[in-house]
């Protein structure tokens, strides 16, 4: 019977020990290596959330890029534009104020070659009148002669 006290007693102390070391040591190390296991996987969804976020943030960054070179190309062509009218605007300013340039010089030669005119009218009566003189070798009225004088020489200039 020793042998059986001994055996019901062995066994009485393993399952003392089997129930002690599972309140003690196994259900908190399960506790805690569940709890790592947590975290483990919670770092790896934030880890993935990241990697999601980080494709999302280029994904966005890349199309404000691309509306930034699209911004910075339409700036750049209506700039252009600016420059081509400003360019036009320019030279038409400047065909105009070469015509009036050459209008106006047209004007001052026309005037100039009247005022010649009207001085070698003046000449040529002077003359008129002194060759008059000398054929004549009598003094004429100079002033009725040099009216009459200009008279014939603006009908035979304008014929």
């Amino acid at each position: 019977m020793s042998l059986d006290l001994t055996f019901i007693g062995q066994i009485v102390v393993f399952l003392t020990m089997v129930i002690l070391l599972t309140k003690l040591l196994y259900t908190p190390l399960n506790d805690a290596m569940a709890a790592r296991t947590q975290r483990i996987a919670d770092g790896l969804a934030a880890a993935e959330a990241g990697k999601n976020a980080q494709a999302d943030a280029e994904a966005e960054a890349k199309v404000q890029i691309e509306k930034a070179k699209q911004t910075a190309q339409e700036i750049v062509a209506a700039a252009e534009r600016r420059a081509l009218a400003v360019s036009e605007e320019s030279i038409a300013k400047a065909r105009h104020d070469s015509e009036m340039i050459v209008q106006s010089a047209r004007e001052e030669a026309e005037a100039e070659a009247g005022r010649l005119r009207q001085t070698l009218r003046q000449e040529v009566a002077t003359l008129a009148v002194m060759a008059a003189e000398k054929i004549v070798e009598a003094e004429l009225d100079a002033k009725k002669h040099a009216a009459l004088i200009e008279k014939v020489i603006a009908d035979g200039v304008a014929a």
